[in-house]
């Protein structure tokens, strides 16, 4: 499945807020939503070891290189040598990092619903009360 772009390639993404090692295997992610976030933890074992990708995903199985990840827009493992991003850094995508977490990661935060507007504008709150609403709500 980790093979498998179209998968996530469609999906739209704002990005990648912060990303951090538990332990194993396993992240912590933050993901940008509105004007909110999305928190999850993720196993990466059944990805990089179960389903064993090779290519430059080979060396994450090293826990030593795993564990130094960092979240900067995408989901980044940085040069092991230098600590920059370059040629030898490993990232990934953030929509694909969102699929996976999405379908297997466990959530811990996720953003507060948003409101929604009435689709008949007859049975929309008129200005007045909506304050009455809102200094109802704060007095």
């Amino acid at each position: 499945m980790a093979d498998d772009a179209a998968l996530w390639e469609s999906r739209s993404e704002k990005g990648l807020l912060k990303a951090e090692y538990v332990d194993d295997y396993t992240l912590r992610l933050w993901f940008e939503d509105e004007l909110d976030v999305s928190i999850y933890e993720l196993d990466f074992h059944p990805l990089l070891v179960e389903e064993n990708p090779g290519g430059v995903f080979g060396a994450l199985k090293d826990r030593e290189r795993f564990r130094v990840v960092r979240g900067e827009y995408a989901l980044i493992w940085p040069n092991p040598e230098t600590g920059g991003y370059d040629e030898q850094a490993i990232d990934v995508a953030p929509e694909c990092v969102r699929f996976f977490c999405e379908r297997y990661g466990n959530v811990l935060k996720k953003p507060a619903k948003k409101r929604q507007m009435p689709l008949d504008p007859k049975t929309a709150a008129t200005p007045a009360e909506e304050r009455q609403v809102y200094q109802g709500a704060s007095g």
